[in-house]
């Protein structure tokens, strides 16, 4: 708690004070990596420049950015060398920004990450204690939670009711409404496209199942449509929130929603120029605080610009628009189930080798075409776990093809499809 403590006072220091806590973080940061990680040593010499050439911090930009093939492709020289490597939380993208991504922290790291979350999570009014429902398609997050004494801990002490919104039909749809009528929590947290689909069945049913305080959309692009179908729907505030699994929160609305708070006390967001005077660009983030494996100027692939003007809730807090980042279509399998992009993305595609980049496409009802750049350990056994694993969401008489190709870009919005159905909703 006492990081959460520490945040709690600091959100409302200066800009100023903020932004040269950020420097100092990241040249020490910086200096860290450069002694006790060799991927980093390399980096910096190949570009030149030492810790020691890095002064200001408008010299930042002369440290390369990181890409996520380099990660993937350099993962033991990226834990430092002070570490133990026996003590480390191992974590895994799903890979909705295409690529999947293993990556390491330690347990002060984790205490950070969870207080930082807890702070955002305050801002909607939400307090440790308070009921929170969560409608969340990642099967890990959801099925861990199986055994009776889990269960009772997540709801008895973290007070929150976890919903299996791998699959969604119907019959799924009214049973939400069933346990949301029962437990009655005060909070929601969701994916973006899921809560707007569940949005749009409770508004055809015509009656809500309950009306909560506030509700938490992330993990996908919160259009402005899906806002107002979602506010309307429950008659309550959404705040929205970008967050990873690299980095967990990044950055989220107050209750002025006036731009995302950026979670500035852990995390360094630049946005790369867009070029032709474009306030929009690359969002690169730098984990201040992971210094078991360090993650400095990292390409998210997100877009996304930074607002010069101060929210009026008074927080130092920069603001972040986000234009363009993870962007995903609702799959149909065979049985008619609606799944998740999201869903597809941390469960399919997690821990199968040689997936460097994927994209899954449907254009009819009984075949998926998975759009996919190989990396050196793709092989025949790993091509067989993915069209098991598609097949064991979207059903076993699901056609999969495989389509071999060099790259998959962003679209010029930005957005990066992770996939992409044409059939009708």
């Amino acid at each position: 708690m006492s990081y959460l403590r520490e945040l709690e006072r600091s959100q409302f220091q200066s800009a100023d004070a903020l932004s040269e806590q950020q420097w100092t973080l990241f040249h020490a940061l910086l200096r860290h990596a450069f002694d006790h990680c060799s991927f980093y040593r390399k980096k910096l010499v190949a570009a030149g420049i030492t810790p020691d050439d890095i002064r200001t911090p408008d010299d930042i930009t002369k440290v390369p950015t990181t890409s996520k093939q380099e990660i993937q492709e350099s993962l033991d020289e990226l834990i430092a060398d002070t570490t133990r490597r026996d003590v480390l939380i191992r974590d895994m993208t799903g890979g909705s920004t295409g690529s999947p991504l293993v990556f390491y922290y330690d347990r002060d790291r984790l205490d950070t990450r969870v207080a930082a979350t807890l702070r955002h999570n305050r801002w909607t009014g939400w307090d440790i204690g308070d009921k929170m429902a969560v409608l969340w398609g990642a099967r890990r997050d959801v099925s861990g939670a199986t055994s009776v004494k889990t269960r009772a801990r997540t709801w008895v002490i973290d007070r929150r009711i976890m919903l299996d919104a791998s699959a969604i039909d119907e019959a799924r749809m009214h049973a939400f409404c069933r346990e949301l009528r029962v437990h009655r929590p005060r909070f929601i947290l969701a994916y973006a496209n899921t809560m707007a689909l569940f949005a749009r069945f409770v508004r055809d049913v015509g009656k809500a199942p309950i009306r909560p305080q506030a509700i938490i959309c992330s993990a996908e692009v919160l259009t402005p449509e899906n806002r107002a179908l979602i506010e309307s729907t429950f008659g309550c505030p959404v705040y929205n929130r970008y967050g990873s699994r690299e980095f967990a929160v990044i950055a989220s609305e107050c209750h002025l929603h006036q731009g995302m708070h950026i979670n500035a006390e852990n995390l360094l967001l630049e946005v790369l120029a867009g070029g032709a005077g474009s306030e929009d660009g690359e969002l690169v983030i730098t984990d201040l605080r992971n210094y078991a494996m360090p993650m400095i100027r990292y390409r998210t692939r997100d877009v996304g610009r930074l607002t010069a003007t101060p929210c009026g809730c008074g927080r130092g807090l920069p603001l972040l628009q986000l234009s363009g980042g993870r962007s995903t279509d609702f799959l149909t399998a065979i049985s008619g189930q609606k799944v998740s992009g999201i869903v597809i993305a941390t469960y399919v595609i997690t821990n199968i080798p040689g997936i460097r980049q994927i994209q899954f496409v449907q254009q009819r009802a009984d075949r998926v075409r998975v759009r996919l750049a190989q990396g050196p350990e793709w092989s025949g056994e790993a091509a067989q776990q993915l069209t098991a694993r598609v097949r064991s969401f979207l059903g076993e008489s699901m056609a999969v093809d495989v389509e071999f190709v060099n790259d998959i870009p962003s679209e010029q919005s930005g957005k990066y499809r992770f996939s992409v159905s044409t059939l009708s909703a």
